[in-house]
């Protein structure tokens, strides 16, 4: 179930923007703040059909951005081929380390980085806006590297 304010929110973007307001995005939204994790369109699409939620890929694709915008969802481009998206809503200021050879990504937390940036934000006159903190390893042994992608 979406919760009240979320919805409120969601539809007010809709409007303000002039989007279609439709059964099949409440679906997709729904179904979007029901995945725990990181997800792409096309897991939410594939999850969506499994449960027997009829609604096109493209719907899928086009209501995850919109969502992004309104900042339900935030959006991530982890170096692979796929933007992934995960929740906003509940959710403290965390960041991502992610592992080359598998892909898995760890969140932590770390206030410090918010202080930083506000620093150097008042240091430079610039309010900031939004960030995004990303570091890039790998998995200390490889031969244990969870969903390891290499076949050698």
């Amino acid at each position: 179930m979406i919760p009240e304010n979320i919805k409120e929110s969601f539809i007010s973007y809709l409007k303000h923007n002039a989007h279609r307001i439709t059964n099949e995005r409440f679906l997709i939204l729904d179904s979007a703040l029901n995945i725990k994790g990181h997800f792409d369109a096309d897991e939410l699409y594939l999850q969506m059909k499994n449960d027997y939620i009829n609604v096109s890929r493209a719907t899928v694709y086009k209501t995850l951005e919109l969502m992004s915008e309104c900042h339900i969802l935030t959006k991530h481009n982890f170096k692979g081929d796929r933007t992934r998206y995960e929740t906003k809503i509940g959710r403290n200021p965390h960041y991502h380390i992610i592992c080359v050879t598998c892909n898995k990504i760890t969140e932590f937390e770390y206030p410090m980085i918010e202080k930083i940036q506000n620093k150097i934000g008042k240091d430079n006159n610039l309010k900031i806006v939004d960030h995004t903190f990303q570091v890039f390893a790998k998995c200390e042994n490889s031969d244990e590297c969870v969903n390891n992608k290499n076949t050698n």
